[in-house]
């Protein structure tokens, strides 16, 4: 098993007075204290136009995290994929970063879904799928080692198409070889199968609920199989809402920040009609978040993701909320990394 920190955003609750400067000094900070206790990779996530500045650039914190450590993996978890309306200098960042870190770069992709961004970046929605399948294929591309050609789907043909290319030279090159990892998210069977078929990997949240995360991962393995790839070279990653503490009450700990991510995605969710009313995130996601108050209930409850996953996939930790204390954060990995990471390893 591999374990993951994240997802770092920033986004800062209403009642915070701490400047954005400080914030990412603190997410800087904590991923130090993860690289120190075990961790094998610290994920960032996108999203633009929000009240508590919520990271959109996550290219730049990746570059930053990446000058600052040794040896943990820099992954976005995730990246929207159809915003990128310049896919070959996505492309260029990422294998600038991956250069900085030496090789540690993951990208995980996926469509997105809020309709604000869609619209202030004026990309038609129903455009997502065709977007992020292009995307993919250009990220590629340039990261072999040969000059660029690529014929862009119908809808992306035009003049001065930045989808269109014949030859050109794309430098430099990635530090591994072929590039980063492309790890694909979603929830709909066709974001599921485009991960099996294009992805070298998959993600997805358990928040969705146990049961529908294991009809997922077997739909994903199934079109894996279904595209000839191996199995044993793509890579799960499963992520939840969770925070530890020591005989504390973890709850309280994260209050604040919790309430502001589920009035956030109730509310974006609604937008995007992907549920009836903005509160009815809320039942569903409290009953999966993995918030305890003892290293041997956070891996009872793991051990119960192995029996439905296997023992080879990525748990990513989703510790970081708005509002939360550095200090606790920090106490909350090392207790992690330290009591519950070396049991599965």
């Amino acid at each position: 098993m591999e374990f993951g920190i994240g997802t770092f955003n920033c986004d800062r609750h209403p009642d915070d007075d701490r400047p954005h400067s400080e914030l990412y000094q603190e997410m800087i900070e904590e991923v130090q204290v993860a690289e120190e206790n075990n961790f094998d990779c610290a994920w960032l996530t996108e999203h633009h136009f929000t009240d508590g500045g919520y990271m959109p650039s996550v290219t730049s914190g990746m570059a930053a995290l990446a000058a600052v450590t040794d040896d943990i993996d820099i992954g976005t978890n995730i990246a929207l994929g159809p915003q990128y309306k310049q896919p070959v200098r996505l492309a260029e960042d990422l294998a600038v970063i991956d250069n900085i870190s030496e090789g540690r770069v993951r990208f995980g992709v996926g469509n997105g879904y809020r309709v604000e961004e869609f619209e202030h970046f004026n990309v038609p929605l129903e455009e997502r799928a065709v977007r992020l399948r292009n995307l993919i294929q250009i990220l590629r591309k340039s990261w072999a080692d040969e000059p660029l050609h690529h014929e862009p789907h119908e809808v992306l043909q035009g003049e001065r198409s930045s989808w269109e290319f014949d030859g050109a030279n794309v430098t430099p090159p990635p530090a591994q070889d072929g590039g980063p990892p492309i790890i694909i998210g979603g929830f709909a069977p066709p974001a599921i199968e485009r991960a099996g078929k294009m992805g070298d990997g998959f993600t997805i949240g358990s928040l969705v609920g146990l049961e529908e995360a294991e009809e997922a991962v077997d739909l994903y393995w199934q079109s894996v199989e279904e595209a000839g790839k191996d199995p044993d070279e793509q890579e799960l990653v499963i992520w939840n809402f969770a925070f530890l503490t020591d005989g504390g009450d973890a709850e309280s700990i994260v209050d604040d920040g919790w309430e502001q991510t589920l009035d956030q995605y109730g509310r974006w969710y609604h937008n995007a009609g992907m549920i009836e009313d903005p509160n009815d995130l809320h039942a569903g996601f409290n009953e999966v978040a993995m918030y305890y108050d003892s290293p041997e209930r956070m891996i009872e409850e793991i051990e119960r993701y192995q029996e439905i996953f296997g023992d080879d996939f990525h748990f990513v930790y989703q510790a970081a909320q708005p509002c939360l204390d550095s200090d606790a954060l920090k106490e909350s990995i090392e207790l992690f990394g330290q009591e519950v990471i070396p049991h599965f390893n």
